[in-house]
C-alpha cells in the first residue's frame, strides 16, 4: 500500500467513524419501535466495507456492535438483554454472556460481506460499481437483520416468546426488515459514489 492510498484510507475511516458515531448519539441511529429498533448505524459499516475493504470493514463492525452493546446497557428497553450481558434476562438477577455475541458477531460480518460481494464484481471485470455496490449493500444489511434475529431466537426464543424461528425473522424482515434494508442500501451507495466522485475531482484538480 501506498502512502497515498493509506492517507487516503485514513481520511475515509475518520470521516466515515464521525458520520458513525453521529449517527449513535443522534435520535436516528436507533430508532425504537415497539420492542425493537431500526438502526441506520450499519450504513458507514457497509460503506468502510465497499470503499476500504473487509479488514476495515470488519473493524467498523466491531465498533458498531460495542456500541449497540453499549446502548442496550445505558437504555434499557424491552430487549436490552438480548444485546448486553449486563441487563439481567428475565426471571434471573443476571445477564446472558451469549448477548456479546449477539451484539458483535454479525455487525463484524456486516463489515467483511459487502467487501466480497465488491471484490466478486471486480473480479468479473464488471465496469457498472454502482450495481456492485447496489447488491454489497443489500447483503450487509440483511447480513445485519436476519443474523441478529436468528441469534435472537437461537439464544433466547423462549424469553421473547418465539415460537418459531423462520416465522419470527419472515414476519421482522416483511416489516421493519424491508425498510431498513432498501434505506441502508440506498444511502451506503449514495455515500460510496459521493467519496468516489469527490476522490477523482480532487485528484484532477491538484494534477
Amino acid at each position: 500500500m501506498t502512502t497515498e492510498n493509506r492517507t487516503q484510507k485514513m481520511v475515509y475511516s475518520a470521516i466515515l467513524l464521525a458520520i458513525m458515531l453521529i449517527l449513535f448519539w443522534a435520535p436516528f441511529g436507533f430508532i425504537q419501535i415497539g420492542p425493537f429498533a431500526i438502526t441506520t448505524m450499519h450504513i458507514p459499516v457497509i460503506t468502510a466495507s465497499i470503499l476500504l475493504g473487509w479488514r476495515y470493514g470488519g473493524c467498523f463492525g466491531l465498533v458498531f456492535g460495542l456500541l449497540s452493546m453499549y446502548r442496550a446497557t445505558t437504555t434499557i428497553t424491552p430487549t436490552s438483554f438480548v444485546f448486553s450481558p449486563f441487563v439481567p434476562v428475565p426471571g434471573s438477577d443476571h445477564g446472558d454472556f451469549r448477548a456479546v455475541i449477539i451484539a458483535i458477531f454479525p455487525r463484524i460480518l456486516i463489515g467483511i460481506f459487502p467487501a466480497l460481494i465488491v471484490a466478486l464484481f471486480k473480479k468479473n471485470g464488471t465496469t457498472k460499481h454502482t450495481l456492485g455496490f447496489g447488491i454489497a449493500g443489500l447483503v450487509g444489511s440483511l447480513t445485519n437483520t436476519i443474523l441478529v434475529l436468528s441469534l435472537m431466537s437461537v439464544f433466547f426464543g423462549d424469553k421473547l416468546g418465539i415460537s418459531s424461528v423462520i416465522t419470527f425473522i419472515a414476519g421482522v424482515v416483511t416489516s421493519n426488515g424491508i425498510i431498513e434494508a432498501l434505506v441502508a442500501t440506498l444511502v451506503a451507495v449514495a455515500m460510496s459514489n459521493v467519496f468516489i466522485v469527490t476522490d477523482k475531482k480532487l485528484r484532477k484538480a491538484y494534477a
